[in-house]
């Protein structure tokens, strides 16, 4: 039995106005025509590193093994920053070496390779498209059936970007930040559960710009429209977000602004 057609999936910060994420496309469907497409986002904020970093690790582990995941966020496309793969619990990771897979290369067993075959490049290499002349080109070798050693030497030096983690402040306080704003305008932060395990005995208090939000809700519909809450999502994450309405817009926040957390004793 023939092996299943490999599973690409793409995510960019092209937006859908221009032809990019087509041009992509089209180039994998030239070299690896059976090769099954998924588009997880191309509205990742322009040149938001941190921003795909964090959406590629809410995303990667709902695909099955063996998918290649191409992440092209590339503020310093056209310098002398390298192009990367990484293989990481049967998974294929490429994109530039910005950071963008500092969570990946923190796996077990995870190994980079600087991509250097330029066979498996196009031919002529622009300064500016590498989305297009170089990683596409490399997924869909490997979707056709190369092996990641074929794409480039091992390396040890792939870029780790600054820890995603929140900063605890003090016995009760901890910083984080908004590293995405989805569709909606929910503030999805750094905090989660899992960094404070005193959450469960203990209240939280947030203040994200001159807001100050009073515990965490179970869902959306637990305040009454227009008004602020936080409550634990659906990617483990706290996030602050406005019944029926944009918690962006309303508290006049943006990615990277600072979000405070205090654990205090339930009466």
């Amino acid at each position: 039995m023939p092996a299943a057609p490999r599973l690409i999936t793409l995510m960019t910060d092209f937006g859908l106005k221009d032809h990019f994420v087509g041009v992509m496309k089209g180039v994998i469907a030239g070299i690896a025509p059976r090769a099954r497409l998924v588009d997880i986002t191309h509205e990742i904020e322009p040149c938001q590193t941190r921003q795909a970093r964090y959406l590629i690790g809410q995303s990667w582990r709902h695909f099955p093994p063996r998918t290649i995941h191409l992440v092209v966020v590339d503020p310093g496309v056209g310098s002398a920053r390298r192009p990367l793969l990484v293989e990481a619990n049967a998974h294929v990771f490429i994109g530039p070496d910005n950071g963008i897979f500092s969570d990946i290369l923190a796996l077990p067993k995870a190994k980079a390779r600087e991509l250097t075959n330029r066979k498996l490049w196009l031919p002529e290499l622009s300064a500016t498209f590498h989305g297009r002349d170089i990683f596409a080109p490399v997924a869909a070798h490997l979707a056709a059936g190369i092996t990641p050693a074929k794409a480039g030497k091992l390396i040890k030096d792939a870029l780790q970007g600054p820890s995603m983690a929140p900063v605890r402040t003090g016995k009760r306080f901890w910083t984080g930040e908004v590293v995405h704003i989805d569709r909606f305008g929910n503030l999805i932060t750094n905090l989660t559960p899992l960094d404070m395990p005193e959450l469960g005995q203990r209240r939280a208090a947030l203040k994200v710009g001159y807001e100050v939000i009073d515990g965490l809700s179970p869902n959306y519909a637990a305040a009454a429209p227009g008004s602020v809450l936080a409550l634990v999502g659906s990617g483990g994450a706290i996030e602050i977000s406005v019944n029926q309405g944009r918690a962006d817009r309303k508290l006049g926040v943006g990615l990277g602004s600072p979000v405070e957390l205090e654990l205090y004793a339930v009466d």
